[in-house]
């Protein structure tokens, strides 16, 4: 229970202006009147005098002074000062140890209280006492009970402070049990309680409870951003305990993550904190141990005054303080013993520790190494065959407008749909990749507007199965914003997956789409998804693999795919430390749920402009350098300019469109970057130490991350990435070279290559 000092101190604090309740006494006998009230007057002294005894860790004038006082408290029947002594007494009992009468002077306090039908701050103070006293055993059935029955009281009272304690010692104890559920009610109390209170340990204590339930619930995300509040405020008031716990916390939540990097700091700060913390500990022990001594000795004399009086006070006092002073060494003896063996103990772990991290950043080393490789192999793999792809798709694409070859339009309408089909399943497995390789960026932040994002995903999916059209509901709550800010990308990538799966393997069927409203957190609008279908459903076998990546639920003809989508779901659903949940059975049909959480938009986002659509002659006269080591795809490039009016001049090699550009100025150079002896960007240098002006543009098939973070990309003027859409490609030739004096016709809608 690593939380609980600070609280029993708190249950310490004097009790407010209550005032004594004298016993009730022949209002005749002024003389026994005046003899009380000087009585009460002691008795109020001697317990200000007895809590400043306790503060200073003196815990045996604690108790000395305590019990007697409590004595004469009984007498005058004064409530208030019976349950105050009661709490400083048994507390100083608990600090050395001595639970059994620690108990039986809290169940006392608790006992006098219930019998003078106490319905004050005094009543309050006896349970928590009690309740703590079974807290620090670990005994949590029986604190809890003694917490709640106390709750009612302190709300009626109006009593702020009692309030916090109760409801933050519930939830300590429900998280220590790990039972967060349980646990929110309260954790939700202390922080209301605590914002009428000023002290920052007591909002550090709360952000501290919030950030362990937010863990044990795995919203890991939500669990730092509290924690890291908590050990700031705990780190501003000094609260040891809260910072050793909060790095703790912090420590497992950022591995849970994978952000092993700020796991490791985290660890060295909780080191550093757990090694201060054992220091003053030390010295804490020595001093207990002594208070423990002191009472010991004290208990001991009275038991023994009777013999002493027999004995001469000089020789007995001399003969005692001898054997004491014998006593007192033997425990420091011990006692420097046991620290000795608990130091040795404390570096052999640090030791082991130093080792251990050793190891793991020598693990984590060969961890990235490894992934650095398979992003290397995955993206060399994917740009091998995305270049051939490009060339098939082009030369179909030209085939079909070829009028000589309409006799076989269906059979190239095959092959083009084939090869289309084919560069989706490249493009999946390149995705995968970068959303492996993006695990530790941030978020993109553009405008979300949920509702167009599922209605447009909708339309694409009705053209999934058209034989056996589908039935769509779209249910949106209203009270989603209109637009909200995120990664407007991703979200979309997990819909027209989950709902594109949905329409494939649902025939003549129902398929819903429900968002919802949850409460917010942080001031996060957050979101519940759930797509339902009444489709094939899946089995429970396949179940338990249907998100690992290349694994399909269905091997039949009818269902055919890479099986990569739903392992891309569960990849980007990882990032937002967000759960998918999915309900199948064969026959039934599938309900998959998961929740998304989003800012609201601070202000207006421009919209994209749509691409402007281009006629057949808008490169009528322009001389245009294409360099590409592939001759098909050099073939593909060049015959779409010519068709669109342009002159093409043709280059194999980064060695020869150097020379071509030092002898003819062009419109513009499409540069290929992935070239054998001088590649792209080595020809681009060089082009542009004796041309400064002509519009050099990267063609490729390489992944745009690789093109736009390359050192000399910057000489460049734009990226076109292949395969392409028609109109982006000229749009993007035309955004960069001069305007041409002759008027160009518009012709027909060009086709897209891909």
């Amino acid at each position: 229970m690593k939380n609980w000092l600070p609280i029993l101190i708190l249950s310490l604090l004097p009790i407010f202006n209550l005032s004594a309740q004298d016993t009730v006494l022949d209002e005749r006998d002024s003389l026994l009147i005046e003899q009380n009230k000087l009585k009460a007057k002691h008795v109020d002294s001697m317990v200000s005098h007895i809590r400043k005894e306790f503060y200073k860790n003196n815990f045996d004038i604690t108790i000395e002074l305590g019990e007697e006082t409590l004595k004469q408290a009984n007498e005058i029947n004064n409530l208030k000062a019976v349950v105050s002594l009661s709490s400083l007494i048994g507390n100083a009992f608990l600090k050395i140890d001595d639970t059994l009468q620690a108990r039986r002077i809290f169940m006392q306090a608790v006992e006098k209280a219930e019998k003078e039908h106490d319905s004050t701050k005094i009543s309050v103070t006896a349970q928590i006492d009690m309740g703590n006293f079974y807290a620090l055993q670990e005994n949590s059935k029986m604190a809890i009970p003694i917490y709640k029955k106390t709750l009612p009281l302190a709300e009626k009272l109006g009593d702020t402070t009692h309030l916090y304690i109760l409801n933050y010692n519930i939830a300590e104890l429900y998280l220590n049990d790990e039972d967060p559920d349980n646990a929110k009610l309260y954790v939700d109390a202390t922080n209301k309680y605590v914002e009428s209170l000023n002290p920052d340990a007591y909002h550090a204590g709360a952000l501290l409870l919030t950030g362990k339930m937010y863990y044990l619930m795995d919203l890991k995300r939500l669990a730092i951003k509290s924690l890291l509040e908590s050990v700031a405020l705990s780190e501003k008031s000094g609260f040891m305990d809260g910072l050793i716990e909060g790095h703790e916390y912090l420590a497992n939540s950022y591995a849970s993550i994978g952000e092993h990097e700020l796991a490791f700091e985290q660890m060295q700060l909780l080191d550093s904190y757990k090694a201060e913390k054992y220091k003053s500990d030390k010295i804490e022990a020595i001093e207990y141990a002594t208070a423990k001594y002191k009472l010991n000795e004290y208990q001991q004399e009275l038991k023994e005054q009777a013999l002493r009086n027999e004995i001469n006070q000089q020789t007995a006092k001399r003969e005692t303080t001898i054997f004491w002073v014998k006593i007192a060494s033997a425990i420091l003896l011990v006692f420097s013993i046991f620290l000795f063996i608990s130091y040795r103990k404390r570096k052999q772990l640090l030791l082991h520790l130093i080792e251990k991290n050793k190891q793991y950043l020598q693990e984590k080393e060969k961890s990235e190494e490894l992934a650095k490789a398979k992003t290397t192999l995955f993206s060399n793999i994917t740009h091998e065959l995305r270049t051939p792809m490009y060339g098939i798709i082009g030369i179909t694409s030209l085939m079909i407008k070829d009028s000589s070859m309409r006799k076989h339009k269906e059979n190239l309408g095959s092959l083009k749909f084939s090869a289309n089909h084919l560069l989706s399943l490249i493009n999946n497995v390149l995705q995968l990749t970068s959303i492996d390789n993006s695990k530790n960026k941030e978020f993109k932040r553009t405008k979300v507007n949920i509702r167009n994002i599922v209605n447009n995903i909708v339309k694409s999916s009705k053209f999934i199965n058209p034989e056996h059209p589908n039935e769509y509901k779209i249910d949106i709550d209203k009270t989603i914003p209109e637009n909200l800010v995120g990664d407007e990308m991703k979200i979309s990538q997990v819909l027209i997956n989950l709902i594109g799966n949905s329409a494939k393997f649902t025939s003549n069927g129902v398929i819903t789409i429900q968002i919802k409203r949850k409460d917010d957190v942080n001031g996060m609008v957050c979101l519940d998804f759930n797509i339902k279908d009444t489709g094939v459903g899946i089995s429970k076998e396949k179940q338990e693999h249907i998100f690992n990546e290349f694994a399909q639920a269905s091997s039949t003809k009818e269902y055919q795919g890479s099986g990569l989508g739903l392992p891309i779901v569960k990849k980007i659903l990882d990032l937002y430390g967000s759960e998918i949940s999915l309900v199948s059975e064969p026959g039934k049909g599938t309900e998959v749920k998961f929740q998304l959480c989003y800012e609201t938009l601070p202000e207006k986002i421009k919209k994209t402009p749509s691409t402007k659509k281009h006629g057949k002659n808008v490169f009528i006269n322009r001389e245009i350098l294409v360099v590409d080591d592939n001759k098909i795809n050099l073939l593909v490039t060049s015959k779409f300019l010519t068709l669109h009016g342009a002159k093409v001049a043709t280059a194999e090699s980064g060695k020869l469109a150097i020379a071509m550009a030092k002898e003819k100025k062009y419109a513009a150079i499409l540069m290929d970057i992935n070239m054998p002896e001088i590649n792209g960007f080595e020809a681009t240098e060089a082009i542009r130490e004796f041309d400064t002006a002509v519009p050099i543009i990267a063609l490729t098939a390489v992944e745009l991350e690789k093109v736009i973070g390359a050192n000399s990309f910057n000489l460049m003027n734009d990226f076109i990435i292949k395969p392409y859409e028609n109109d982006e490609f000229i749009a993007t030739l035309l955004k960069h070279m001069k305007p041409s004096r002759q008027t160009t016709r518009k012709g027909k809608k060009s086709e897209p290559i891909s």
